[in-house]
Formats: C-alpha cells, sequence, structure tokens
C-alpha cells in the first residue's frame, strides 16, 4: 500500500515500475538524497520465467551500486565455474576467477526474490511507494504531472523526472513519443524452474546440442532455472504446461548421460517460451522523461545479459543525474550512452545466434571457420570474453563482424 499522505505530491524523480530496473534505479537516487516516488502495479511479483543469471561484469556493476548484500540476503547463489557440454561430453569448463581473480563470477537469483528485495531497499533508503497503482493520465512539461489511481484514491504527483521502467510494454515509451521496434523472429528461448535437479551447484552449465543449447543455472539445493534455445519449431513441441516432461528431456538429453536423473525432476514454476528478438525504442529520452531496462530495450533473453543491462542503466542514470545539474543535458548523456553499449549487446546476440541455432551445410561451414578463427585470436577481438568484461571498449562495426566470423583470416598476421 502506499506509505504517501495527501492527495497531491511533489518529487524530484517518480519511477513508474518497481522491478530489477526500476527499483535499482529507485533506491540509487534516493541514497544520493534524491526525493524519489515509485509506482508499482503488482501487489506481489511472481514468476513469469525471466532472466535468473547475472553475469560478472553485471556483478560489477552490482557492487558498484552498493547492493551486493542486498542481493545475498535475498539469496543470490555464486556460480564461479562454467561448464560447456559439446556432444554430451564436457568440452570447456573453467572457474572465472582464473584469469581475472580481481572479478566476481556469476550469480544467479529468483527473479521474484530480487524483485521484492531491491524494492524493499529502496524504499529503505527513502524512496516513497504507491503499490498497486497505476498512471491514469500524464501531463508532459517541464514539471510533468501525473495522476496515479491507488486503492486509496487518486493522488497526483507533480515531478522534476519521470523515469520509465515498465518493461518491454512500456507504455512510457509514448509519452515521449518513441517508437517500438524489434529484430524478426530467429529462434525462441524457454524456460523453467526445476526441483530435484542434480547438476553440480556450483557451476552454471551450457550443454550444445543440434540446433541450439541448454542453460542451467542452480540456485542451491537442487533447485535451478532451465533454459532451452532452439528453433521455432522445435520450440512449438516443448511449451505449455503439458509438455514439461518433453522440456525436461531435452535438457537431459543435451547432457552426459545420467546426469540430470529424470525421474527425481519436477516443475516448480510455469513453462513458456518467447521469441528471441532484440526490442528496443527509437528514443529513450526527451520531456522530462527517460527509459532505463527493458522499457529503454531488451538484449535477446538467450544471451542472458537483461539483468546486467538493468544494474548498468541505473548507475549510469544516477551518475548522469549526479553529475549535471541540468537534468535535460544529464538524461541526453545517459541516453547516449545507453544507446552505444546496448548496441554492442544486441549486435554479439545476433552473431552469436546464428552460430549456434542455425543448421545445414551454410552453417556447419560457417562454424568451422569460425573454430579456425578462434585459433588464431581466441577472444575474437574482445567479443569472446563480453559475458564477463561487458561490452565497454567494443565497437560491434562491420570490421568486428568480419573478424568474429572469421572472415579475415587471409588478413591476419601467420
Amino acid at each position: 500500500m502506499a506509505n504517501i499522505d495527501g492527495s497531491h505530491v511533489t518529487t524530484d524523480v517518480i519511477v513508474i515500475g518497481g522491478g530489477v530496473a526500476g527499483a535499482s534505479c529507485a533506491a540509487a537516487l534516493a541514497s544520493a538524497g534524491l526525493d524519489v516516488v515509485i509506482i508499482e502495479r503488482e501487489t506481489a511479483f511472481r514468476d513469469r520465467v525471466r532472466g535468473e543469471g547475472i553475469h560478472p561484469w553485471g556483478m560489477l556493476e552490482v557492487g558498484r551500486l552498493g547492493l551486493l548484500d542486498v542481493l545475498r540476503a535475498a539469496g543470490a547463489h555464486e556460480l564461479p565455474r562454467w561448464t560447456t557440454y559439446y556432444d554430451r561430453a564436457i568440452g570447456d569448463a573453467f572457474r572465472w576467477d582464473d584469469d581475472r581473480p580481481d572479478r566476481p563470477s556469476e550469480w544467479t537469483i529468483y527473479h521474484p526474490r530480487l524483485q521484492a528485495a531491491l524494492l524493499d531497499h529502496a524504499e529503505a533508503a527513502g524512496a516513497r511507494l504507491l503499490r498497486p497503482a497505476r498512471v491514469t493520465a500524464f501531463q508532459p512539461g517541464t514539471t510533468p504531472r501525473l495522476t496515479v489511481a491507488t486503492p486509496d484514491g487518486t493522488v497526483e504527483v507533480s515531478t522534476r523526472l519521470v523515469v520509465g521502467a515498465d518493461g518491454r510494454a512500456s507504455a512510457t515509451r509514448g509519452w515521449i513519443g518513441a517508437a517500438s521496434l524489434a529484430d524478426s523472429t530467429h529462434h525462441a528461448i524457454g524456460g523453467c524452474l526445476l526441483d530435484g535437479v542434480a547438476a553440480d551447484d556450483t557451476s552454471s552449465h551450457m550443454a550444445m546440442f543440434e540446433g541450439g543449447f541448454v542453460l542451467i543455472f542452480p540456485q542451491g539445493g537442487g533447485r535451478a532455472r532451465a533454459y532451452v534455445i532452439c528453433g521455432v519449431e522445435r520450440a512449438e513441441g516443448l511449451r505449455g504446461r503439458a509438455n514439461i516432461g518433453a522440456f525436461i528431456q531435452q535438457c537431459a538429453d543435451a547432457l552426459p548421460a545420467g546426469a540430470v536423473p529424470l525421474l527425481d525432476i519436477r516443475a516448480v514454476g510455469p513453462l513458456a517460451f518467447y521469441p528471441n528478438a532484440n526490442t528496443w525504442a527509437d528514443r529513450i529520452a526527451g520531456d522530462s522523461v527517460v527509459l532505463v531496462g527493458d522499457a529503454a530495450g531488451a538484449n535477446d533473453p538467450s544471451l542472458g545479459q537483461g539483468l546486467s543491462i538493468c544494474f548498468r542503466d541505473a548507475r549510469e542514470l544516477r551518475n548522469a543525474l549526479l553529475g549535471d545539474a541540468d537534468w535535460s543535458i544529464a538524461v541526453q548523456q545517459y541516453a547516449q550512452r545507453r544507446s552505444a553499449y546496448f548496441a554492442v549487446l544486441c549486435e554479439h546476440a545476433r552473431w552469436v545466434m546464428r552460430l549456434t541455432t542455425e543448421t545445414g551445410p551454410e552453417a556447419d561451414a560457417r562454424r568451422a571457420l569460425v573454430g579456425r578463427a578462434r585459433q588464431a585470436d581466441p577472444d575474437a577481438g574482445g567479443f569472446g570474453s563480453i559475458i564477463g568484461q561487458g561490452p565497454d571498449g567494443l565497437i560491434a562495426d562491420a570490421a568486428a563482424r568480419r573478424h568474429f566470423f572469421g572472415e579475415d583470416l587471409d588478413e591476419l598476421p601467420a
């Protein structure tokens, strides 16, 4: 319920959406001394099959926001190792700290618990919460005014800045005249929360199969979130409650024999598949409104960059607002930086998914060429370590693409 008294409120920032991006932004800004109001529609967060892996570069952002203890208290589980399987046998296995002891590992956390913990933290930092609540009217201007419906009545909120953190289907985009864009569907990703998973819970698991791969992120105690990334046709036979057995079988078939004892596994959450496409707004700032998280743009979920992007957005927006008294300039600076690193992550996702989900002689030849290229440059010009290091310093231009796919092999020194 709301902790705001009166029918009119004036605040520095109003955040639309109390999920990961919104709550992280609200906590960062409230901790810096700004007055923040959060509007959240849901009375309680529920499992909707979302990303639960936070890559090492994302965990750096968690630390920079001062949120590591919040995640630990909410049950975040560290996965210091990453294991990849080819043909049902271990192909690659490494520890994240082998090369960079100063860098964190992969972590995973149950998404609804993460959302709740971050929202509680934002309130503890001083943010005021309207929940359940929804915006029924928006009046633009240098001091935007919103009409908000709550169970206790209508509240009018005036603010210096609106932060739209209301997800892929963002209504806030429309307030700045932003169009919603998306790649065409190339493949699908499905996920389900499982109990009784016997996989090593100190490692993330990536198991390749013809036309896709399986990801398993153990959360401890035999619980794990499992994902299947595959072509759209295969996904049709795996989606929905009636096909949970087929989904689990697909996971087991990609792993070493006996690694996942099927009789002991049960689903403890919904099974859902989604199209892979990168989605984004064609502009993310204007008229005292700025977008963060999936409202600004969502990376192909197959690469699991979503949570890391949310934390990066929160830090970038906080730093921009605190660094320039003219917030119209600050939000444009944030928008430029956000668009740059998001574009790198989207393009990398397009490249990787061509390699991992396409089949046929042409796709096989492409993978063979990439294999030769990795012998010459294992890090693919920096894109090979993007999961650990993040997008900084990378430019996803035509030259980088050619290098990633090994199309410049004849130009490299012997």
